[in-house]
């Protein structure tokens, strides 16, 4: 059985597209709620730094994230319209969660 896909993706903008950004980052991830294969997408900002977000995101398998890579809006709003606005990007892809021991053992 395939396990979960869970992408967590840091992306900062130049401080003068923050408002632009965070609107189209908001619009990304409302459609990519609504795709068939994603279990959760949820966006952060950060305190620090308003114009740096962190999007953590789950998809069934890798077939799911596979057609969220490949949908109109990925297209459309991901890299036609919010990429071109980052001025950093940090994209990292992990499995299921594992057990890990306590520290010292």
């Amino acid at each position: 059985m395939e396990s979960n896909v869970l992408v967590v993706a840091d992306v900062t903008c130049s401080p003068e597209n923050a408002v632009e950004f965070s609107r189209l980052l908001h619009e990304f991830a409302a459609a990519c709620r609504e795709e068939p294969g994603c279990l959760s997408y949820d966006v952060f900002r950060s305190e620090d730094t308003p114009e740096r977000y962190v999007s953590i995101e789950k998809y069934v398998d890798s077939a799911a994230f596979a057609a969220h890579r490949d949908s109109d809006h990925f297209r459309e709003i991901g890299l036609a319209r919010l990429m071109p606005l980052a001025t950093a990007r940090d994209v990292r892809m992990y499995d299921e969660p594992r057990e890990v021991p306590p520290a010292g053992r």
